[in-house]
Parts: C-alpha cells; sequence; structure tokens
C-alpha cells in the first residue's frame, strides 16, 4: 500500500480556514493555536532570550517567596492626613498615574470634585479648576505616597483610613472605608446624601471602628480571612460578601467592648453589614503590602503593581525602577446592566488591580461559581482562565486554592516575559463606570491589562548585561 492510500490526518499550525476546510471535507484535522513569541518582534524577542538567565529565575523565585510570606494586618483608623507620609492639607488622592485634571475622565474629575466640596477646599464646583490652576489644590496618584483605593480611588486629608502593616517586612499602606453603592464618590458620582455620608464616615464610622481595632493586640489578619472566603465562594475582587460576614463576625465583639452607645454601634453594623465590599478595602491594602514587599529585587521580571485611571494603565515590575504607562483597555468584555454597552462605559480604572498582582481576583476566580459568567459561565471556563494566568506567572499560592476548582492554586507572580512571549495579559475582575458625570456604575466584569504596556515594561527593563553584579 501507497503512503498516499492511506488515511491522512492534518495538524495545522496556520489559518484556522485550513483546519476549517480539511475538516468540511471529512479529512481530520488538529488545529494548534501557535503564534510567533512577542507577535514576531524581533527586538522583543531577542529582549526575551537574553532574559532566560539564572539571575533573573533566583530573582523572580525570591519576589515571589516574599509576596507569600507576607502577613498583613489591619492594625488602625486614622484620619489621611494624620496617617499618610507626605500629605499634603491642599491634596486630592486619586488612582492610576499621573494625569491632570482636564485630561481625566468624567467620573474620576467627578469624584475629585465631591472631596473638594467634602474639605471646604472648594464651596461650589465651579472654583475647582481656578483652584488647581493656582496650585491651591493639588492632585497626586495614591501609588506617589503608598496609599491604595478602589475604581477612582479618592483619598482627601479628612477621610478616616485603614492602616494595614505587613508584619513581616515592616512596610504599610492605607486604604478609605468603601461607601457601598449608588451616588458615591469611588463610582464616580455624588450629590448632597453622599457627602453627609462621607462627614458620618468621618465622624462616626471612623472614630467607632478605630476604638473597636484597638481593642484588639493582634489585629485582624486579612490574608487568613481571604484563605477561608475563597472557599465560600468569593474571589475577593468583585466578590468579597463572605469576607464581609467574616469581618463582622471578627469587628461586633470588639465594638461592643467599646462601651460606644446603641444606636452608634447598631449604626456601624448595619453600614459594615449592608456592603458586600466592606471588605474590599482590606484586600486591596493586603495586597498592596505584600507587592511592595516583593518589589525592587534586581532582574525580577515579576510585577509588583499594576494601576488605572480610565486613561492610563500603570505598570510596574520588581527589577526596574519607574512605572510603565499606556492607554488602559476597552470595557468590551464587561456585562452591563440593561440599556447600557461598552460604548458608554468610561475606560478601565483603579488602583485595585492590585488584588491580581497578588494572586487574587481575576487568578482565583473559580473561587467565585456566582460570576463565572465573566468568563464564559460555568466552572470549567473558570478553571482554564486560572489555568490560563499560571502560565503567565511565575509560581502559585496554595493558602488560596479554592475547593470549587478541586484547589487549583491560583497564579501568583505574573511575569513580564511570559506576558509578552504569549501576547495574553492578565484578567482583572472589575466594575464599569459611566463615561458621563455623575451616573456611576453601569456593569461588571473583566477588563484586560494593556499587551502594550508589557510591551513597553520588556523594552524598557534592565538586562542582566546591563546591571552591575
Amino acid at each position: 500500500m501507497s503512503e498516499l492510500s492511506r488515511p491522512v490526518a492534518v495538524v495545522n499550525l496556520g489559518l484556522q480556514g485550513f483546519c476549517d476546510e480539511l475538516r468540511a471535507q471529512g479529512v481530520p484535522a488538529i488545529q494548534v493555536d501557535w503564534r510567533p513569541p512577542a507577535g514576531g518582534d524581533a527586538e522583543l524577542i531577542h529582549r526575551l532570550t537574553l532574559l532566560q538567565d539564572a539571575r533573573v529565575e533566583a530573582a523572580n523565585a525570591a519576589t515571589v517567596k516574599r509576596m507569600l510570606e507576607s502577613r498583613a494586618v489591619w492594625v488602625d483608623v486614622a484620619r489621611a492626613l494624620e496617617a499618610i507620609p507626605g500629605l499634603e492639607p491642599h491634596t486630592i488622592l486619586h488612582a492610576g498615574p499621573p494625569l491632570a485634571y482636564d485630561e481625566m475622565c468624567e467620573p474620576q474629575r467627578r469624584a475629585i470634585e465631591g472631596a473638594a466640596l467634602f474639605e471646604g477646599l472648594i464651596a461650589a464646583p465651579e472654583e475647582l479648576r481656578p483652584r488647581l490652576r493656582r496650585r491651591e489644590i493639588l492632585l497626586r496618584p495614591n501609588y506617589e505616597l503608598g496609599s491604595v483605593g478602589a475604581m477612582t480611588g479618592v483619598i482627601s486629608p479628612s477621610m478616616p483610613v485603614l492602616v494595614t502593616e505587613n508584619v513581616t517586612f515592616g512596610n504599610r499602606t492605607w486604604a478609605t472605608f468603601n461607601e457601598g453603592k449608588g451616588n458615591v464618590i469611588w463610582m464616580g458620582a455624588y450629590d448632597e446624601a453622599t457627602l453627609e455620608r462621607l462627614r458620618w464616615i468621618q465622624d462616626v464610622l471612623g472614630p467607632t471602628v478605630r476604638e473597636a481595632v484597638r481593642q484588639s493586640p493582634q489585629g485582624l489578619d486579612v490574608f487568613q480571612v481571604i484563605s477561608e472566603g475563597v472557599q465560600m465562594g468569593d474571589e475577593v475582587h468583585a466578590r468579597s460578601a463572605a469576607c464581609t460576614l467574616l469581618l463582622q463576625r471578627w469587628l461586633v465583639p470588639l465594638l461592643l467592648r467599646t462601651g460606644a452607645p446603641t444606636d452608634k454601634l447598631r449604626s456601624v453594623v448595619e453600614f459594615i453589614g449592608g456592603n458586600n465590599h466592606s471588605f474590599l478595602s482590606l484586600t486591596i491594602s493586603a495586597c498592596k503590602v505584600a507587592a511592595d514587599a516583593g518589589h525592587g529585587i534586581p532582574h525580577a521580571t515579576v510585577v509588583t503593581g499594576m494601576s488605572r485611571n480610565g486613561v492610563d494603565f500603570a505598570l510596574r515590575v520588581g527589577g526596574a525602577q519607574g512605572w510603565f504607562v499606556a492607554p488602559t483597555a476597552p470595557m468590551d468584555e464587561a456585562i452591563y446592566y440593561s440599556g447600557y454597552s461598552a460604548a458608554d462605559a468610561a475606560g478601565d480604572i483603579g488602583d485595585s488591580a492590585i488584588i491580581e498582582t497578588a494572586g487574587l481576583g481575576g487568578m482565583v476566580i473559580g473561587a467565585a461559581p456566582s460570576i463565572s459568567s465573566f468568563v464564559g459561565g460555568g466552572m470549567r471556563r473558570s478553571r482554564e482562565a486560572m489555568e490560563t494566568m499560571r502560565a503567565l506567572s511565575a509560581g502559585s499560592n496554595p493558602r488560596f486554592a479554592p475547593a470549587a476548582v478541586d484547589h487549583l492554586q491560583p497564579a501568583v507572580g505574573i511575569d513580564l516575559r511570559q506576558v509578552v512571549r504569549l501576547g495574553t495579559t492578565p484578567i482583572i475582575d472589575t466594575g464599569v463606570l459611566h463615561k458621563a458625570s455623575g451616573v456611576g456604575q453601569i456593569g461588571t466584569g473583566i477588563a484586560r491589562a494593556p499587551l502594550e504596556v508589557f510591551r513597553r515594561a520588556l523594552r524598557g527593563f534592565p538586562l542582566p548585561t546591563e546591571v552591575a553584579p
């Protein structure tokens, strides 16, 4: 029998159309999803080759080790001006990389406006731009001062902040209490009721919770709560319902010890328990102190920070100086509320992508069956998404392995090299804000970190031959 008379089976590494034509003619064919490394870019391939170096592997392992060894503890509540080193009375902090006010997206501008009114820095919205031009009010990114904020990420001097310490390595970060849903400045919307709520958070919630936290000599071990929460249906970015209940279980006895009036205690407990995002501020704080602890090891290609402001996406890599910036990704994979679509959305926004940097959120999406629709629905798709993220990363975290996907360990330590080589970027669980002023949240789902920011980071990353031993 000649070879040509034998049945033919084809493995196709080319265009999908070739495989489809063969199958249409009854020829067994397998399509291999093969792409040239780094999209075929010769410069990037050369840099990737040079970064296949034992020093890089050792640095990445050391970075992941520091992140995994970090123990994040909620230790206090304090006024932002008193807690955050370098914060000035006329400064408002925001999410993402630096950006001039007039270049910001509308939700970010609206949040800053609301914070300025709350602080008494302006008496009316029309006063904001003139005061910014005269530098009587300054805007700075959270990451410049070591703080962190979800969505618009606004922190102003009078706001109470949660103080989280990495007791393993000694570094701290600060985040505001989560306001909940509706007209809230973290979602880029406010009205008079919003400002009243902020005053209540300042005058009642902050001081009452501060006294409660100080009743506990050990503080709250945030990662310990998260390790329980991921077994109860949370991935702790888009969904924190279980962790919020665990937080309440820890906090209520401490509140009772403060001797605060019953009506005050009731309002505090109802506020925290009535908002499933109450734990989110602790999650982003814990992930930030862990990622910060891993930053700064020479040669490390592990990502130690991701942050967005609705216009730009900023990326920090452990072995490089500064941040790399590129346009943020469109919100075309999110799930929108009735009547809205991607055409209505502002760009991806918030410092909370630090959660994925530290191996939670989208990295452990299989922990949360209720949001499996974010990646196409069903636990099989959630597991596949987690496995894809593992292919991008330098390590995994056994502490957060959810039973819902057979205890698959989530990825930790996004590796710049792998992202560029494969052309696949991390998924980020997030909310979606309307691009118009004052509307607020219009959807939820996943965003993609833009590939371009990783390509820029690889081009700017110091090669082992460029770094002194």
